[in-house]
């Protein structure tokens, strides 16, 4: 399956950005990772999208070391920083889908 994640963080440097990138690529060294850009979504924060291939045994692992309360089905979720815990603080929200 392909998934994709959208992730927005709450800054526009860029070393922050690249410290994202390593926790990510560090949850799975597969993550293609785009380059950030300004976030339509909060002001003074980044976004940027992640793809990837997974199996359906890996998504549960994914999703836990992602976010620890997701709203939605597993292939179709997001999840919002001010009231759940992230892998980094400076994620703001996430929106991960996966496609068959």
């Amino acid at each position: 399956m392909l998934g994709t994640l959208f992730v927005v963080m709450t800054s526009e440097k860029d070393e922050d950005y690249q410290m994202i990138k390593e926790k990510l690529l560090k949850i799975n060294p597969k993550f293609s990772i785009s380059p950030y850009k300004e976030s339509y979504i909060e002001k003074n924060a980044s976004e940027f999208f992640v793809t990837f291939e997974i199996e359906d045994n890996e998504v549960k692992n994914i999703l836990d070391q992602l976010n620890n309360d997701w709203d939605g089905e597993e292939d179709d979720c997001v999840a919002y920083g001010f009231n759940t815990k992230m892998f980094d603080p400076l994620i703001y929200y996430l929106s991960f889908q996966l496609y068959e």
